[in-house]
């Protein structure tokens, strides 16, 4: 039996994964050993360099990923915009022995959700991955006979801190509330209430709504109610 098909063998598909990127073999060794205490809860696979996380992001849901800075080939922060943009439902967690707070400003900006500088307790690490994959995935729909307006209506009044994918027609946004409040929303090239209101003027899609997630830069500041009444105005206009 091939290393492949013995890895596929040993995933549970029930258990969360958790994959942890660094070009040092020994770390990335004895951070897997010391958290195969929690193999009840979620899987630990490994990969030692970028090219190798995004094969094994390709071949399996992985709900965290836990990524170095420095690699030889793809560097971390690199890595986590590649993962925002092509597996936006996985969480990233940062890790660096060379931290400062532009590194830490720049990881978090990316997309990263914790940031840490080694050495690092082990114990720390777990509880920061036990919080995060206990978090709820959310849930997918698409939007048709539906409008968009109802759906972030209902996240609003709901006060949910969630990232809302929307897909429409090979086009991808992303709309972040946090605590039921819209703060930030991106399309391509467009930021902030520029792509929400492009967003919002879709009229069928599919969405994905990611619990929990939050974004590294707040770029709306107005009222949820207001923001929707506006977009609303804006594609009867558009009619």
């Amino acid at each position: 039996m091939d290393v492949d098909a013995w890895e596929n063998l040993m995933m549970d598909k029930n258990l969360k994964k958790v994959l942890i990127v660094d070009d040092e073999e020994t770390l990335t060794w004895s951070m897997a050993k010391s958290l195969s205490k929690d193999r009840d809860k979620y899987e630990v696979i490994i990969a030692n360099n970028g090219k190798e996380a995004l094969n094994q992001l390709n071949k399996h849901d992985i709900d965290l990923l836990i990524s170095d800075i420095r690699m030889p080939d793809i560097n971390g922060l690199d890595l986590l915009v590649r993962v925002k943009k092509e597996f936006p439902q996985t969480k990233v967690i940062i890790m660096t022995a060379y931290g400062s707070s532009d590194v830490q400003k720049e990881a978090n900006r990316r997309g990263s959700l914790f940031y840490m500088e080694k050495p690092f307790e082990i114990n720390d690490i777990r509880k920061v991955i036990i919080d995060l994959i206990g978090k709820k995935k959310g849930f997918r729909g698409k939007v048709v006979g539906l409008q968009l307006t109802d759906v972030i209506q209902m996240n609003c009044l709901s006060h949910l801190t969630t990232a809302l994918t929307v897909i429409n027609n090979g086009e991808k946004g992303i709309i972040y509330l946090n605590e039921g409040e819209i703060i930030h929303a991106e399309c391509g090239n467009q930021k902030g209430t520029e792509a929400f209101y492009y967003i919002m003027s879709w009229q069928e899609g599919e969405f994905m709504s990611n619990v929990g997630v939050i974004p590294s830069m707040q770029t709306i500041f107005q009222n949820w109610e207001h923001l929707l009444v506006e977009a609303m105005r804006k594609n009867d206009e558009k009619v």
